[in-house]
């Protein structure tokens, strides 16, 4: 079975504001500003899709190359701040 980031929803109010996206934690009382890299990574982070894959479309929607590490490190510092509910797994 494959594990795929999920981005959390529950318990979060979200906005976009000038290709931004700003998040607040109700759970914690805590607010976050997700440049968009970091704002694409979570939006596509549905449970559907591998890092290969959220790294392919990245690139696309970013008109530049985008590759596993960089998904990688976004998933890292959005999972450190509560916003993955899971832990993607490599297959």
């Amino acid at each position: 079975m494959k594990n795929y980031p999920i981005s959390r929803k529950a318990n979060l109010v979200v906005q976009e504001m000038d290709g931004e996206l700003l998040i607040y934690n109700l759970t914690d009382n805590k607010a976050f500003c997700l440049n968009q890299t970091a704002a694409l990574v979570w939006q596509l982070s549905d449970g559907n899709k591998s890092i290969d894959e959220i790294s392919v479309i990245l690139g696309q929607k970013l008109n530049s190359s985008a590759n596993e590490d960089l998904v990688w490190f976004a998933l890292d510092q959005l999972k450190k701040e509560k916003l993955i509910e899971n832990e993607a797994v490599l297959s």
